[in-house]
């Protein structure tokens, strides 16, 4: 029943899992190490077991594979982007391996789109397992919680995870006030519909109206934190504590062992 309902790209559902339960700094650890080596290597393997563990750790926690599919689906044009553009711009000192209509299609850009097209959908595979098992103010939590050293060289660590959560929980709020502007625009007899060109030039009918309608929410909000007197420097209570326990340590150092381990089997 819950897969049933309109889903945002990392739109967080709540479902008791392991990776539910697990505490965000705990998945934060692999995470981050993950980004860390996947800049360093070029192996395509590393991305292709890396990206169908993250996957396939999602569908076991209980993430649908339709609700998968859903959030995957904006992705598609931005990997043909990155497709399109290597393959008119990268390689152009290798080999040719087709010729099409005139068009030289190189074996270095075949290459180059396929591994920065698989980075791409790493990259996002791992937005989605944090956003999708990891509620705002958990998130938002744990980063305050991990960033907490940087305070005594005066970063203001609060206020960016305040930030943070503030921009996750604005998605859904920007999404219902654009499907209510479009419906508006749709009544008064605007035709999203037709060419590219056409729907790329209407979509300033939205765009325009949602933007000056998130400056006007970001107004209020800022004027609501200011009246209830917000002050990042006080401490602050949580009404859920999290706990980095016994099964957060094994995790972290189990998952990152592995994927050290397969960085060096495999770069």
């Amino acid at each position: 029943m819950l897969d049933s309902a309109p889903v945002l790209m990392g739109q967080y559902r709540p479902i008791d899992s392991f990776l539910h339960r697990l505490d965000a700094r705990a998945k934060m650890i692999p995470i981050t190490l993950t980004l860390v080596l996947a800049l360093l290597t070029k192996a395509f393997l590393f991305y292709i077991i890396l990206m169908f563990a993250l996957i396939a750790a999602l569908l076991l926690s209980g993430i649908s594979s339709s609700t998968l599919l859903r959030n995957f689906k904006p992705l598609i044009l931005l990997v043909a982007v990155t497709v399109i553009y290597h393959l008119i711009f990268s390689g152009a000192e290798s080999e040719t391996w087709l010729n099409l209509f005139g068009w030289n299609i190189k074996v270095g850009a075949i290459e180059m789109a396929a591994f920065y097209s698989l980075r791409l959908i790493l990259f996002v595979s791992i937005a989605f397992l944090m956003t999708l098992t990891s509620s705002p103010s958990d998130l938002a939590e744990a980063l305050s919680k991990v960033l907490q050293p940087l305070k005594k060289l005066k970063v203001p660590v609060n206020d960016l995870s305040l930030i943070l959560f503030m921009a996750i929980r604005f998605i859904p709020v920007l999404y219902e006030e654009f499907i209510a502007i479009r419906n508006a625009q749709v009544m008064r007899g605007v035709d999203f519909g037709g060419s590219w060109i056409n729907r790329i030039r209407k979509s300033v009918f939205i765009i325009i109206p949602v933007f000056v309608a998130a400056i006007q929410r970001a107004d209020d909000i800022a004027l609501a934190i200011e009246a209830r007197g917000y002050d990042s420097n006080v401490e602050r209570t949580s009404y859920n504590s999290s706990q980095f326990g016994s099964t957060e340590i094994a995790f972290s150092i189990l998952s990152g062992f592995a994927i050290l381990t397969l960085f060096f089997v495999l770069r």
